[in-house]
């Protein structure tokens, strides 16, 4: 009989097909599963989500905003105290969860990450990531050992204590998809917290190089902003922006994103902060700000 962890898995989806009755029936099967899954419903026009879902499963609806924005409302609806993000393209191992759980209970203020597996090709597997560029994009950490700290846990699978997360107001009011993670990778660096990998729970995610969805390029590069002016020093602000004003949509980007409140989100993380942004690039993205005289 498989045996249930205090955890809420939280799923967003937008257009994804079978995928995300697959993904449902993988975690719903293994040896060690969720007390439930809150799926939510990103105003998908595709049917994907309107299924007779086994018991255990929950589904939310919203108008289609992004990924952060699903994710937090079903964060807000969990009823455990334990919260994993998964993408609604992953296949899990047999004792997935009860690695991540293991780490929360240790360390209940950390984010934590498994080991993910190339669905398409399996010798491919990495934990935790760190930034390589100034558009903040990352790559995967080879794996070593059972885990232990990492720069960034990426959004495809993450888990958080529950009120820890709200508490910390969830992912940032990001639209569209990209960032989120990166985005509260540099808020938990500051707060002092642990950002830690899971070696021994394992996930196979299907990485796509084309999305069921158009793309929004212009959402992800205001997300790219947001992200560097809530968190970035000169001169890795200086960078970064410069970075994103050779792509086409930077006009209307970052008018949209400095017309935003985000002065007040600023001061508030310096005043809480722990740990320097100055301090996590030295550690985890020194290739990503290695120039940045212009």
């Amino acid at each position: 009989m498989n045996s249930c962890a205090p955890v809420s898995v939280v799923m967003s989806a937008f257009q994804e097909g079978d995928s995300v009755a697959q993904t449902v029936a993988s975690v719903q099967g293994a040896a060690v599963r969720p007390r439930e899954i809150v799926l939510v419903d990103d105003g998908s026009t595709d049917g994907s989500c309107d299924r007779d879902w086994p018991p255990g499963v929950r589904v939310l609806h919203q108008d289609h905003v992004g990924i952060a924005a699903a994710r937090n409302l079903g964060a807000r609806s969990a009823r455990q105290p334990v919260v994993v993000f998964l993408d609604a393209h992953c296949a899990v191992d047999d004792q997935w969860l009860a690695p991540l759980v293991a780490v929360l209970d240790r360390e209940p203020d950390a984010l934590v990450g498994p080991a993910v597996r190339d669905h398409a090709d399996p010798r491919f597997v990495g934990c935790g990531a760190e930034i390589v560029d100034p558009l903040l994009a990352y790559r995967w950490r080879p794996v070593t050992g059972t885990g232990g700290e990492v720069g960034l846990v990426p959004g495809g699978c993450l888990a958080v204590v529950r009120d820890r997360f709200l508490a910390q107001g969830g992912f940032a009011p990001f639209t569209g998809h990209g960032l989120e993670d990166v985005e509260l990778a540099l808020r938990w660096w500051r707060l002092g917290r642990p950002l830690l990998g899971a070696a021994k729970s394992v996930v196979l995610h299907r990485f796509r190089s084309l999305a069921p969805y158009p793309a929004d390029h212009q959402a992800w590069l205001q997300n790219v902003l947001r992200t560097a002016l809530l968190h970035l020093p000169s001169p890795y602000l200086r960078a970064s922006v410069m970075a994103c004003s050779r792509l086409p949509s930077f006009p209307t980007a970052i008018a949209t994103v400095l017309a935003e409140p985000w002065v007040p989100e600023h001061s508030r993380l310096l005043d809480i902060e722990a740990r320097t942004v100055t301090a996590y690039v030295d550690r985890w993205a020194p290739r990503a700000f290695g120039r940045t005289d212009g």
